[in-house]
């Protein structure tokens, strides 16, 4: 018998498609870092602070013993939460590196006056009398 060979192939098409897991795994992997990156706050030691205006304020420099109070009253020194135990403790430490050192009080313009007196209390113990007060320029 005759061999028959098949002329033709079989014309099977294959579905063309794009494989979208790649992108998507972009599109996700951008969507968390936009997420994440808009929840961080904008000041450095990452407290909010709205501080009090002035026109007559002067520079300070940055390597002064510098503490922040938020509106409830908190301190933080480095963006560390503290007692104020703690902070005469740690001004202590850092009066005893610098006696000339200046603790400037970044204080949000609703905290309460007890609370900057208690902090200014902390700072005297520890021997640090030379304090300021932050604000910002009024313009």
């Amino acid at each position: 018998m005759f061999g028959v060979k098949k002329m033709f192939k079989p014309t099977i098409k294959k579905k063309s498609s794009i494989d979208i897991v790649p992108m998507i795994d972009v599109i996700f992997v951008i969507l968390i870092f936009f997420m994440l990156f808009t929840t961080f706050r904008n000041t450095p030691t990452g407290i909010e602070l709205q501080l009090p205006r002035a026109v007559t304020i002067s520079e300070q420099k940055k390597e002064n013993f510098v503490i922040d109070i938020d509106s409830s009253g908190n301190i933080y020194y480095k963006g560390e939460k503290l007692t104020y135990e703690r902070l005469t403790k740690i001004a202590r430490d850092v009066y005893a590196e610098n006696n000339q050192v200046v603790a400037i009080i970044n204080a949000d313009r609703n905290v309460k006056y007890d609370h900057i007196i208690s902090a200014m209390d902390s700072l005297r113990q520890a021997g640090i009398y030379q304090l300021a007060l932050a604000a910002d320029k009024k313009e």
